[in-house]
């Protein structure tokens, strides 16, 4: 089955993520997106988003959070 892999980006770069992850011959990829921005943000905003993230890896890998 080989490796799992995906790929972990925010929502500015979905478009690109997405165009990149076709043109490689890639699109099945599971594609996990973070809100954007990060950089700046309160801990707390941090925090949301990574238990957001968290749940979508969950969902990508067939489990709960």
């Amino acid at each position: 089955m080989g490796t799992p892999a995906g790929l972990i980006g925010t929502t500015a770069f979905q478009g690109l993520a997405v165009s990149e992850l076709t043109a490689l011959g890639a699109a099945g990829l599971p594609l996990l997106v973070v809100q954007h921005p990060l950089g700046g943000e309160r801990p707390e905003s941090v925090a949301r988003r990574a238990q957001e993230a968290l749940e979508q890896l969950a969902s990508l890998i067939g489990r709960t959070a």
